[in-house]
C-alpha cells in the first residue's frame, strides 16, 4: 500500500474536488483510491486493478471506509478502460503493467480540460519513462521525489527509518 505520506502528497498535487471524476489506474488494494474517493465525496472514483488479491482487499476498504461513490473496474488498463464512459478529472497512476504510453494516450484522450494526472514510481528507469512521455502528452509537467523517514524507539533512543523514495509524476493537459 502507498505509505500515508505520498497519498496525501499525490491527492494534493492533483487538487482533486469534491465533485471531480477520477480514475486509479493499478489502484492496487485502494489506499490512493479511499483518499481520492474521500477528496470526490460528490463525484466518482473508479478503480482499475488486474490482481484478484489487490482487489478483494479494495473491495474490503471500500465497505470499511463507506466509499459508496467508488467503482471496481477488474482487469489490465488501458483494455478495460472502455468500461469508463464519460470524460474524467483527475487519474492517478500507480502501475501500468507495462503499458504506460497506451494509458498516458489514453489519459490525454479521456481527461477535460484542465484536468491533471499524477503518475507515481519507486524506479528511477520508470520515472524517467514516464517524464518523458508526460512532456510528449502533457503541459505543466514536474517530477518531485519523497522520502518519508519514520522514529523508530530503539533502547530508549530514536532512529528514523527510511521508506523507499517514491517520484510523483504530474501533468495536466489544456
Amino acid at each position: 500500500m502507498t505509505k500515508r505520506e505520498v497519498r496525501i502528497l499525490t491527492i494534493s498535487l492533483l487538487g482533486i474536488q469534491e465533485k471531480d471524476v477520477v480514475v486509479d489506474i493499478g489502484a492496487g488494494t485502494g489506499g490512493l483510491t479511499m483518499e481520492a474517493a474521500y477528496a470526490a465525496n460528490e463525484g466518482r472514483v473508479y478503480a482499475v486493478e488486474a490482481k484478484d488479491a489487490a482487489l478483494e482487499l479494495e473491495k474490503q476498504n471500500i465497505e470499511k471506509f463507506g466509499a459508496g461513490n467508488v467503482t471496481i473496474i477488474p482487469g489490465k488498463a488501458p483494455a478495460v478502460l472502455d468500461e469508463i464512459k464519460e470524460k474524467v478529472d483527475k487519474v492517478i497512476i500507480g502501475g501500468t503493467g507495462g503499458q504506460l504510453e497506451a494509458v498516458f494516450i489514453w489519459c490525454k484522450e479521456h481527461l477535460n480540460p484542465g484536468g491533471r494526472l499524477a503518475a507515481n514510481f519507486v524506479t528511477m528507469e520508470n520515472a524517467s519513462l514516464a517524464t518523458t512521455l508526460m512532456r510528449k502528452y502533457f503541459t505543466d509537467v514536474d517530477m518531485i521525489q519523497v522520502g518519508v523517514s519514520r522514529g523508530e524507539f530503539i533502547g530508549g533512543l530514536t532512529m528514523l527509518k527510511a521508506s523507499n523514495p517514491i517520484f510523483i509524476i504530474t501533468g495536466s493537459v489544456e
